[in-house]
């Protein structure tokens, strides 16, 4: 918990209004008001929208205090109208709420120094290797994460995750960047014991230009880390297996051939690997190989912190997938499955998940695509990119492809090659997407759904999900 006075204090600002000895024991910076009963509100600039427009509503919604811009052109009206509808409201100003809440971020890190703190960095799956780590300690060790995370890896999303350092006895954090000189701020902000690189791919690629660039940026996790300083790298990986030893860290690898008996039965993986020298079986509920690399990995880490066998064991047989990351939904009755995996794209995710569907059971395949992310040289390359893809279903087994967005055009030109013509459709709006693809699905379809997260694919699930009674 943090009282007013203290976050004026670690990021130099200005209490305007309200009692400096209110105590905040909850935080919001997102636009939506789901928060329930007294937070305080960051009106961050987040994909070039500057949330101080949210301020009053997030006041009328019961918040009990918010930061706001000394320089806001709105800033006396914003203040006026806020003291209007609470009078005990506790204003803020601050040079720049941004730089602010990360400076409260590296504060409250400090005041928990001594707690250990994991990252992990990686052009896809972060979430998912996150969220198993965390499931497997959490058996012994209060974990601070968020299991619902909604790409919550930017320096203002951690810095606010860390204000709640207090109550936990570590973190298990994921850090994410788009573009140069990012990483030195998250690893300031968490400065890890353990770091974790878990591939290198083609996501950001627009901005950071080429995989040695990515490769490059995300070793700067490596930049703060103290007490164990361990490096964790895929060695799988073509770009990753080059990480040469470093003074600043110590180099450990991880990789799926220290499983063996694996086998995939409907997209399904069973295989067995050590856990304490202990040969171990799994038969998981889980679909795809790439989840057998993340456990052995997350295996390696729970030895590190001492976790016991049967907990290990238990939390990874639990281990379910998380929201929008290849989540598979299923009317068993009629044989239907959908499969959402909607959070985000980029070739190789793209790639990855239509193998996958491709290996699974099922009388037709239906594949729902939106615009993937860009390539390295602007509009050309993403043309390219976009092509590739709809090359790629040369290699799989899918009956119909529906489309729509930006540059979907480009995947459809290619895919032509592997369809019917009258199999394949580009939709102008989701709505009419949604009417047709209700129209073709019929008992023992797979539906698998991607998009690059902007185009609000969740509504597709979300009426699939209504129409044919999915869980």
């Amino acid at each position: 918990m943090l009282s007013l006075e203290q976050l004026k204090e670690y990021c130099n600002g200005n209490i305007v209004h309200g009692n400096p000895n209110t105590i905040l024991n909850n935080f919001c910076l997102n636009k939506n008001m789901y928060v329930q009963g007294n937070y305080f509100f960051f009106p961050i600039k987040f994909r070039k929208v500057d949330r101080e427009i949210y301020i009053l509503n997030h006041v009328k919604n019961g918040c009990i205090g918010f930061m706001i811009n000394k320089t806001s052109p709105q800033k006396d009206y914003i203040e006026s109208e806020a003291i209007k509808i609470n009078p005990n409201i506790c204003i803020l100003e601050v040079d720049s709420v941004d730089v602010a809440l990360f400076d409260i971020g590296k504060k409250q890190r400090e005041k928990n120094i001594n707690k250990p703190t994991i990252a992990v960095t990686g052009s896809v799956g972060k979430t998912t290797l996150c969220s198993l780590i965390s499931k497997i300690l959490s058996t012994e060790i209060k974990v601070l994460h968020d299991f619902n995370n909604q790409n919550n890896n930017t320096r203002s999303h951690i810095s606010l995750a860390y204000l709640l350092l207090d109550d936990y006895d570590m973190a298990v954090t994921e850090l994410g960047i788009s573009r140069f000189r990012k990483m030195p701020d998250l690893s300031e902000l968490v400065q890890p014991s353990i770091a974790i690189i878990n591939n290198i791919g083609t996501a950001h690629i627009d901005n950071l230009k080429t995989k040695e660039n990515i490769l490059a940026e995300k070793l700067h996790i490596t930049d703060y880390l103290r007490d164990k300083k361990i490096l964790f790298v895929n060695s799988d990986d073509e770009y990753l297996k080059t990480v040469e030893e470093s003074n600043n860290y110590n180099l450990k690898y991880y990789s799926i051939n220290e499983a063996y008996n694996i086998a995939e039965a409907d997209g399904k993986v069973s295989f067995t690997t050590k856990i304490y020298g202990r040969e171990t079986d799994f038969d998981l509920n889980l679909y795809g190989t790439f989840h057998i690399r993340n456990i052995i990995l997350a295996i390696k880490i729970a030895e590190i912190y001492n976790i016991k066998y049967e907990n290990i064991v238990t939390a990874i047989n639990e281990f379910q997938t998380v929201y929008g990351r290849f989540n598979v939904l299923r009317n068993d009755e009629r044989n239907i499955t959908v499969i959402d995996d909607v959070y985000n794209s980029c070739f190789e995710s793209v790639t990855n998940g239509l193998d996958i569907a491709n290996k699974m059971k099922s009388v037709r395949k239906i594949a729902v695509l939106g615009t993937i992310g860009s390539g390295s040289n602007g509009k050309e390359d993403t043309d390219k990119v976009h092509e590739e893809l709809g090359s790629y279903f040369s290699n799989l087994n899918f009956d119909y492809l529906f489309l729509i967005g930006d540059f979907t055009k480009h995947i459809l030109k290619t895919a032509l090659n592997s369809f019917v013509e009258k199999n394949t459709k580009r939709f102008k709006t989701k709505e009419t997407l949604i009417e047709d693809l209700k129209k073709l699905i019929t008992d023992g379809d797979l539906v698998y759904i991607k998009d690059a997260g902007l185009q609000d694919f969740e509504v597709i699930i979300d009426e699939l999900r209504k129409t044919y009674k999915l869980l």
